[in-house]
């Protein structure tokens, strides 16, 4: 790991441990005295120009919500505007929210991030057993574990088979869903409880709204818009018949916001535990991106922010936050073209996000 990003680890880290650690389209929630650093209209130029229709946004200050925002319609042909009671598909900023349980788990002697997943569980989709044994939770969280992002389709059974490593173990960064996936089905049988039970133990009461696979109704769901912001190529919300750790998250910006917030002011583990899950170690191929246990790390010029992505192609997410200043912010659009946005929604919030946009390869709506 480069000396510049350790700096940043070390100078965001303290600055962690020191943290104690509206209503209505297009309105904004904010308290008294708190300016929204982002402005109705640019918000709106840019869903425009990203033919996007709707969106919510929320931003956290000092690690406190500080506003909820709601622009454009759930869907083009009702016109239901975008609100408080709107749900997204969240994507994988599921992973996020797993990755905190997993490390509350590991905080709790509860696993061990460095235990062989096969010394007490046996996972059949995976035939290379030389392979599977050199697998732990550290390196599947770290995105290490050289199994393809997916084999098939997480929420149909039907669809499951054999999974094939791409790489050896723990030799190179490679994003994976169905390491994320197997890390589930490990920590289900080691606590003999369902992801949702843990889920609604640990963090239910902080995201009420936010489910992992409960139905919901129709009018709370947003629509996701194809790349025209129409909805010729586009599909009704698609809610997993069972929770999965690496994609079925359906939230809203408001609920991901006081995730974000109760992780930035501790996430209920110990000040060593956070620092380990939020230490880089997982080296990508792009030397400004690297991976912790569970969220990506950009590093630069002496600053560090930590950043997911969600991407159900026609539903998109992105969050960020920067430990030193404790800004963060997150946001669910309804739009193929929602990680355009990155640039305009985020980096008023958290700083210069040049690198994560570059490395996740988008583009940007000058593109």
């Amino acid at each position: 790991m480069s000396s510049s990003i350790t700096y940043a680890f070390t100078a965001c880290m303290t600055a962690l441990s020191l943290a104690g650690c509206g209503a209505g389209n297009g309105d904004t929630e904010k308290p008294a005295g708190v300016t929204h650093p982002l402005e109705r209209a640019d918000v709106e130029a840019a869903m425009a120009a990203a033919k996007v229709p709707g969106l919510s946004i929320a931003v956290i200050d000092q690690c406190e919500i500080s506003s909820v925002s709601y622009f454009g319609v759930a869907d083009i042909e009702t016109s239901e505007p975008v609100g408080p009671e709107t749900l997204f598909e969240a994507a994988s900023l599921t992973k996020t929210i797993f990755s905190l349980i997993v490390n509350q788990l590991a905080d709790e002697g509860v696993i061990d991030l460095d235990t062989r997943l096969s010394d007490t569980f046996a996972y059949p989709r995976i035939k290379d057993q030389e392979g599977y044994a050199l697998l732990t939770p550290r390196i599947i969280l770290g995105h290490r574990s050289g199994l393809p992002n997916w084999a098939s389709d997480p929420a149909d059974e039907d669809t499951w088979g054999d999974i094939p490593f791409m790489s050896p173990p723990d030799t190179e960064f490679g994003y994976s869903g169905e390491a994320y996936q197997l890390l589930q089905a490990y920590v289900e049988d080691g606590t003999g409880k369902r992801l949702n039970t843990l889920f609604e133990e640990r963090l239910g009461a902080i995201m009420p709204m936010t489910i992992l696979s409960t139905p919901v109704e129709e009018s709370m769901t947003a629509f996701g818009h194809d790349e025209e912001g129409g909805k010729e190529k586009g599909r009704e919300m698609q809610i997993s018949p069972r929770a999965g750790a690496a994609f079925s998250g359906i939230s809203n910006a408001r609920d991901y916001a006081s995730f974000l917030s109760y992780l930035c002011s501790g996430g209920g583990v110990s000040i060593e535990a956070r620092g380990e899950m939020l230490r880089p170690q997982s080296p990508t191929d792009d030397a400004s991106i690297v991976w912790g246990l569970g969220w990506g790390v950009q590093s630069g010029n002496g600053d560090t922010v930590y950043f997911h992505w969600g991407d159900n192609g026609q539903f998109k997410a992105f969050t960020a936050f920067n430990p030193v200043t404790r800004d963060g912010v997150v946001y669910f659009a309804n739009g193929y073209n929602g990680l355009k946005l990155i640039e305009q929604l985020a980096e008023p919030v958290v700083g210069d996000l040049n690198p994560t946009i570059g490395w996740l390869d988008y583009g940007r709506l000058e593109d």
